[in-house]
């Protein structure tokens, strides 16, 4: 495969594979760089992305609260690519709005295709045959699942014709192989944090109900989970037991009438 195609369409968090095969945790879209940050090109069904609300043509801003704007590709990539497992929150804008979502970068495997099999799949036919791929995909990528192909980084639908130059799948650990699917995000304003201390998690509802917070370590371990019942709109303020729980850098997700909101604190 030509590997200045890769370079300019398969760019960062899918990046340019160096050698025909890569594996790396990440959370599944293909960017190119822009001046405030990184613009997705596509987000990968089967992969974190695609269970938040981010969508193709969307702009990441910031990663962990690390401003994208005036990096590189590489620089972008290296913040959005990490440790599987560990979650990260994205900031990204759509259609104007400014929303954040929080997410667990997973395993994931480009594999260049060869011909034959390509053909196999696609070739004259014109019906995704979903089944031989999944069998394919169980026999030969080492307990990983085809979750997409990529022509020279855009998603190949499943009725398309296609041969096997610049083709690459994207493979991804079984669904009971890693975390579970993160909800999806909504616009902000449901929930708001503002506070992490050792005695009292605040946070600010747009609405009254029900608001539960789970505090995760950086290996995405969960520490501690408070419910706040009947907790009424604007400033709200639990206590939590952080007796056992050292200092350090914790993501706070708060779950609240059907949203769920995140944001790093550091606990003193």
């Amino acid at each position: 495969m030509n590997r200045l195609i890769k370079m300019s369409l398969v760019a960062a968090v899918f990046s340019v594979p160096a050698v025909a095969d890569e594996q790396f945790g990440g959370v599944g879209v293909t960017i190119h760089q822009i001046p405030n940050g990184v613009h997705v090109v596509q987000v990968i069904p089967g992969t974190p992305a695609a269970e938040t609300a981010l969508q193709a043509g969307d702009d990441i801003i910031a990663v962990d609260g690390v401003s994208l704007k005036g990096l590189n590709i590489d620089e972008s990539k290296a913040l959005l690519r990490g440790q599987v497992n560990k979650p990260v929150e994205i900031t990204f804008v759509n259609s104007g709005d400014t929303l954040k979502a929080t997410l667990r970068r997973t395993q994931i495997t480009v594999k260049d295709f060869e011909s034959k099999k390509v053909e196999s799949w696609y070739g004259d036919k014109t019906e995704f045959d979903s089944q031989e791929l999944e069998a394919y995909a169980s026999a030969n990528s080492d307990g990983k699942q085809l979750v997409a192909v990529l022509k020279r980084g855009s998603l190949v639908e499943g009725d398309a014709s296609v041969s096997a130059t610049d083709v690459n799948g994207i493979y991804v650990e079984k669904a009971d192989e890693f975390a579970p699917k993160a909800a999806k995000q909504n616009k902000p304003g449901s929930a708001t944090l503002k506070g992490l201390s050792r005695n009292a998690v605040s946070f600010v509802l747009k609405s009254a109900g029900t608001a539960t917070i789970t505090i995760m370590n950086t290996d995405g371990a969960v520490v501690a989970t408070v419910v706040a019942e009947q907790a009424k709109p604007g400033f709200n303020s639990v206590p939590w037991n952080s007796e056992d729980i050292p200092s350090g850098r914790y993501m706070v997700t708060i779950e609240h009438n059907g949203t769920v909101s995140g944001k790093n604190a550091v606990l003193k």
